[in-house]
C-alpha cells in the first residue's frame, strides 16, 4: 500500500510539472493584442497597440499605446504573475495558451477584462 501511495504522488508531481514546463515554454516570445473585452463587450482599449514580450530568463516587457513597462514574470499552471520594476506583483488568469494564441482574464478594480493575443513573428 505504501508503494502505491508513493507511486501515486510521483505521478501527480510529474503531471503538474509537465503543465508548468509546457506553459513556461509556450509563453516565451512576442505577443500582440487582437481584442480587448470589458465585461464581455468590446472596449475602447487599443488591443492592437498592446504587446507583451516574455523571455526565457523570466523577464517581460509590456507595451501599451506607447507606454512601456518592464519587470519579471513567472507562470504557475494557468496563472501569470508579473512584477514591474518597483511595483507589486500582479496575477492574471491564462485561459488559453497555445503556440500562437494567448488569452488573459483579468480583474481590474472589480471589472472583468479579457485580452486576446497572438504570437508575433
Amino acid at each position: 500500500m505504501k508503494n502505491i501511495s508513493i507511486l501515486f504522488i510521483l505521478c501527480l508531481l510529474s503531471i503538474t510539472s509537465c503543465v508548468d514546463t509546457t506553459n513556461n515554454r509556450l509563453i516565451v516570445g512576442k505577443w500582440q493584442g487582437t481584442q480587448w473585452l470589458v465585461n464581455g463587450t468590446a472596449s475602447t482599449n487599443n488591443a492592437a497597440a498592446t504587446f507583451f514580450n516574455f523571455d526565457t530568463a523570466g523577464n517581460y516587457q509590456f507595451v501599451y499605446d506607447g507606454t512601456t513597462q518592464k519587470g519579471t514574470y513567472k507562470v504557475d499552471h494557468n496563472q501569470l504573475f508579473t512584477k514591474a520594476n518597483g511595483a507589486q506583483e500582479i496575477m492574471v488568469l491564462i485561459t488559453k495558451l497555445t503556440a500562437d494564441s494567448l488569452v488573459f482574464d483579468m480583474n481590474r478594480s472589480g471589472q472583468s477584462e479579457t485580452l486576446y493575443l497572438v504570437k508575433s513573428k
